[in-house]
């Protein structure tokens, strides 16, 4: 875990990263470094970024959209930033993300597109917490606060090769963050280490304990069915970081987890609970002023409106506490590891090709972490061998999946 020896390079490396940083809190940063200095605590002179749907006092929250214009200044943390400033965690600013957090892909033309190259071409680190990924990806900091609604947190992390982590509803405080749809929306950890993760998430649970042996933990390989939507390349790299794993003896088992392909199936069918809570909290201002949300917002905001025309969200929210419940039957106490996400990161020529293009990406960006969040999964991200994992528990087992995470990451460099 880095802690703050050069506060000012830190502060001069977000100032030099426009496309991540909205906001560098070079003051707030002095205040909090003095005061980790003088009362220590888990995190003490750690740097931090928060994703701008977080209250930050003396800042606005901006949700990176025009639509937050005129909103006042803060004048007080978010619950879960003033957690972390308690643990001695030193804010160096806040990061952009998808407007408003309503995309899986991290685009944002007016406000910042983080980007990595990759043989000279830019790729999008995906979202909605774009900048919090990449500023830890970049080693500005070591941890960021993120939110993951549909896999906003779990998506950037598998993009840009760090750790992600979505928590079970309810572990985190979410006092003072923007709200996208509060039936799904979560507090999320972006770290560049197993360890400044598993730390991060005891601040913010308010959970000291240390992450056990594995023990005879069970780990679970969704059907060939499931996955038959992934790139061959994303399926290949699944695959050979299975058998790497397998050569240091931990045992997979595959397993049908029919409450994943219900969900898949009644959200196929049904208004997405995102797009009508959505629809709930944007819809008129949409309607009366559409300027005021960028083109992709505006299209998810359209489509949504003609989608509740005709369809309703409600039966998907109906079923959810009986697939919950059925997804506890079915997994039990065991880890089901399987990828994030089912393509690699397109580059930012495709996803800016055509709307209907960024559109299809966006969908395919979600596929595997969506029906996850409904049915209340914690779920970690984390880099292994040639690939990303995700791995996931039924809900409040958020402590057995960092006990997996903290195994594999001793097992694979």
């Amino acid at each position: 875990m880095t802690s703050l020896a050069h506060g000012s390079d830190v502060v001069a490396a977000a100032r030099a990263a426009p496309d991540v940083f909205l906001q560098v809190t070079s003051v707030r940063a002095e205040q909090d470094g003095e005061r980790a200095a003088t009362y220590g605590g888990p995190l003490a002179g750690v740097p931090y970024a928060v994703k701008d749907v977080f209250d930050l006092a003396g800042t606005r929250t901006s949700g990176a959209s025009r639509f937050f214009d005129g909103r006042p200044v803060a004048r007080q943390d978010a619950e879960a930033v003033r957690r972390i400033a308690a643990a001695g965690g030193v804010c160096i600013g806040k990061t952009t993300l998808s407007e408003l957090a309503y995309s899986g892909l991290g685009v944002n033309d007016r406000f910042g597109t983080p980007t990595l190259q990759r043989d000279g071409v830019d790729h999008i680190v995906g979202g909605s917490s774009s900048g919090s990924a990449a500023a830890v990806q970049a080693g500005i900091v070591p941890v960021a606060l993120g939110s993951d609604t549909s896999g906003s947190a779990r998506i950037p992390a598998a993009w840009t090769g760090i750790f992600g982590f979505r928590p079970s509803l309810g572990r985190y405080p979410d006092e003072g963050m923007l709200p996208l749809a509060p039936t799904l929306d979560t507090v999320g950890i972006l770290a560049a280490d197993a360890a400044t993760l598993l730390t991060t998430d005891a601040v913010l649970a308010a959970d000291p304990r240390e992450p056990g042996a594995a023990g005879p933990t069970t780990f679970v390989l969704p059907h060939d069915e499931y996955l038959e939507s992934c790139d061959s390349a994303v399926l290949e790299r699944f695959h050979a970081t299975i058998d790497r794993l397998r050569s240091y003896g931990v045992r997979f088992e595959r397993r049908r987890v029919e409450s994943l392909d219900i969900t898949r199936s009644i959200h196929a069918q049904h208004l997405a609970i995102v797009e009508e809570e959505a629809l709930a909290a944007y819809g008129r201002h949409f309607e009366r002023n559409p300027e005021l949300f960028g083109a992709p917002v505006r299209r998810r905001l359209e489509r949504a409106r003609t989608r509740a025309r005709e369809r309703s969200a409600e039966p998907l929210r109906q079923a959810m506490p009986a697939l919950r419940a059925q997804y506890r039957r079915e997994l039990g106490d065991a880890i089901l590891v399987s990828p994030p996400v089912e393509i690699d990161a397109p580059t930012l020529e495709q996803v800016r090709s055509s709307p209907e293009a960024e559109d299809a990406l966006n969908a395919r960006a979600l596929r595997l972490t969506m029906a996850l969040s409904y049915l209340d999964s914690p779920s970690a991200v984390m880099p292994a061998h040639t690939a990303s994992l995700q791995l996931s528990a039924t809900s409040g087992e958020d402590h057995r999946v960092l006990t997996a995470v903290a195994h594999f990451d001793t097992l694979i460099p």
